[in-house]
């Protein structure tokens, strides 16, 4: 594991599918498993592929970021108007700043955009590092997962300041 973080953020292509899907996938079943069971960051993780992302580039209207460090994706980012879609990165780089790195570029991409006010739902895992950047919980509800279990999850959001 690097001692010094050298992250470049990029526009991801269509080409970095297969390693968004490494990321999220393992993202998902390292990380979701401090607050879900086996079964259910199984279940959340269940049904993901390279498809799902080229699709939501091109036809979706998701911009997604991706971090690149060490010669590989260490981070993504995706977003839709004024909706942060997903964040996630890859298990042996989360604390050294890399979410924070992508959350704050799409921040920025969104308030450039106009949008005056940042929604999200997210997992139960990363309520800490969403309220450590100045978001809330609006309300927690239940999130129905690719594989069919419905696990706990959370609205939040976050106003934006005028440039």
């Amino acid at each position: 594991m690097p001692t010094t973080i050298e992250v470049a953020l990029r526009p991801a292509t269509p080409a970095d599918a297969p390693a968004i899907l490494k990321v999220h996938r393992d993202s998902i079943l390292s990380l979701g498993i401090g607050s879900y069971s086996l079964a259910e960051v199984e279940s959340w993780a269940a049904g993901l592929v390279p498809e799902r992302y080229v699709e939501a580039m091109n036809e979706g209207g998701e911009t997604f970021i991706v971090a690149v460090a060490a010669g590989g994706l260490v981070g993504i980012c995706s977003f839709k108007d004024d909706e942060l879609k997903g964040l996630s990165v890859a298990p042996d780089w989360v604390r050294r700043g890399v979410g924070s790195a992508l959350l704050r570029q799409a921040e920025l991409a969104i308030a450039a955009a106009g949008h005056r006010r940042i929604r999200l739902d997210a997992s139960l895992s990363s309520q800490a590092f969403y309220e450590h950047h100045g978001y809330r919980v609006v309300v927690r509800h239940g999130w129905k997962t690719r594989g069919g279990l419905v696990i706990g999850a959370l609205a939040m959001e976050k106003a934006l300041s005028a440039p």
